[in-house]
């Protein structure tokens, strides 16, 4: 089985950052893509394919032993969203992948191409 494919995170400084600089990442076409978080990054998420997508951002946790319902976010044909901040408690894994925000989309996952930057 192959993994997520790991975002690279990018700093944003006084000075600047050109957005256009950092590669885009494709994720995996089974299991996505994952990104380190410490709560101040955030995901630049691209449609290159020609229909709506749904990213959906994991909550790994439960409350009062229910599962907590993940962040889904609806990006047309060709649009770009920048999604986040993600709190570490809420939306970081745990275990292997600790420090870790899963994301995935449907219906096609390497349409989707993604950047994170971190403020």
């Amino acid at each position: 089985m192959a993994a997520r494919v790991d975002v690279p995170v990018t700093a944003i400084t006084r000075i600047g950052v050109d957005p256009g600089a950092t590669g885009e990442v494709t994720p995996d076409a089974t299991n996505g893509a994952k990104f380190s978080n410490d709560g101040a990054v955030f995901l630049q998420a691209r449609n290159s394919g020609g229909g709506a997508h749904i990213v959906t951002v994991q909550i790994p946790r439960t409350e009062a032993g229910l599962a907590v319902t993940a962040l889904a976010v609806s990006i047309g044909a060709g649009l770009t969203r920048l999604i986040g901040p993600f709190p570490v408690a809420t939306f970081n894994q745990g275990g292997a992948d600790i420090g870790y925000v899963f994301v995935d989309a449907d219906p096609t996952q390497t349409e989707m191409k993604y950047k994170a930057f971190r403020f």
